[in-house]
């Protein structure tokens, strides 16, 4: 791990197809293993921002192949951010994203709809704007290391 100075970016850009999602869950865990963060924060991180894009993809384009996602990733000295925007359906947001099961009933799990409950219980900030034409949720976590030392203690 490396310290962080200064701020630093990249930008992916994939077709909106689920079999392309792997290349961006690559890249996001390749940059936090460089970043000052616990593993398991690492894999958190990564979880929601392939979570971010599978949204992207499944809900404001449908599934459709032919559309572009884009995710642009920002260090910085104090963290991370993460901006995915596509040019699909705007997102429907609907309360506080709380998971609503009981989870005594392990035959009634709900299989999906937690993605949104997840990615707000893992980063420090998330928000959601929608511009006419584009789609672009922000989603940042703060570094749980130290970012002047080269490893996190207990990791």
């Amino acid at each position: 791990m490396s310290r962080i100075k200064t701020t630093s970016s990249i930008r992916l850009t994939i077709d909106s197809n689920l079999n392309n999602v792997f290349l961006v869950g690559l890249t996001v865990e390749a940059i936090c293993s460089y970043a000052p963060f616990k593993a398991v924060t690492a894999y958190q991180v990564g979880t929601s921002v392939v979570e971010a894009v599978n949204n992207a993809i499944k809900h404001a384009y449908g599934n459709q192949p032919g559309h572009q996602v884009e995710v642009d990733i920002l260090l910085n000295p104090e963290g991370v951010r993460f901006e995915i925007s596509d040019t699909g359906r705007p997102m429907r947001l609907q309360g506080s994203h709380k998971l609503e099961y009981d989870p005594e009933d392990l035959e009634n799990l709900p299989e999906g709809g937690m993605g949104l409950f997840i990615i707000n219980q893992v980063m420090d900030h998330v928000e959601y704007k929608n511009f006419g034409d584009r789609n672009l949720l922000t989603m940042g976590k703060y570094y749980d290391c130290d970012p002047q030392v080269d490893l996190c203690e207990g990791d």
